[in-house]
């Protein structure tokens, strides 16, 4: 029987983002009772792009915070490390509860979202401060009838984005593929090439 292989994201947005979510959950998730407090929260893979997209996700939910890194508008080099700027943004999404509004609930959460990270000393182990923090109403009539409210905290801050990797969590570098064209026009040269052990 093989073994699962380990996935090292040291490196990528997928660590800050990941770091985001531990430092949100312990003040954000909480009991179906505590309305200022959502199920889950959890990293996301982007944006959501349509009713349907927010429909799979929420199924058997009463709310939740989804984190997402978007984009890296920049990468700079710092004293021999690569430090990314990194877009994120986190989407609440609430539904009625206990008689209290879903809208009036994902404003209070967002608002809670944004102040944490507005913390001093929050995210410890990022390179910055988060900064242009923002909330925005998502709300549309599609999103409403699903009975949902969602609202979007959005900042940027910057990671390191090359942590150490353990070379011996690498895979053996035994063959490698290549392609090129060694001229405009000219045949193009593929193959594998096995390295010698």
């Amino acid at each position: 029987m093989t073994t699962r292989p380990t996935f090292s994201v040291v490196g990528s947005t997928v660590w800050a983002c990941q770091q985001v979510v531990d430092y949100l959950k312990p003040e954000l998730e909480g009991t179906d009772k505590q309305l200022d407090r959502v199920q889950t929260v959890e990293r996301h893979v982007g944006k959501f792009d349509t009713p349907t997209d927010i429909k799979r996700w929420i199924a058997n939910r009463d709310g939740g915070v989804r984190v997402a890194a978007l984009r890296v508008p920049q990468y700079e080099s710092i004293g021999n490390r690569i430090i990314g700027t990194v877009n994120f943004v986190a989407y609440v999404f609430t539904t009625d509860q206990f008689g209290y509004q879903k809208d009036e609930r994902a404003e209070v959460i967002a608002g809670k979202l944004a102040g944490l990270l507005l913390r001093r000393g929050a995210l410890p182990t990022a390179y910055s401060k988060a900064e242009a923090i923002r909330g925005d109403n998502l709300y549309s009539a599609q999103v409403d009838d699903l009975g949902l409210a969602v609202w979007s905290v959005s900042w940027t801050q910057q990671w390191y984005l090359d942590e150490e990797i353990d070379l011996s969590t690498l895979d053996n570098f035994e063959r490698f593929g290549i392609k090129a064209e060694l001229a405009d026009g000219a045949p193009l040269l593929e193959g594998v090439v096995e390295l010698p052990q």
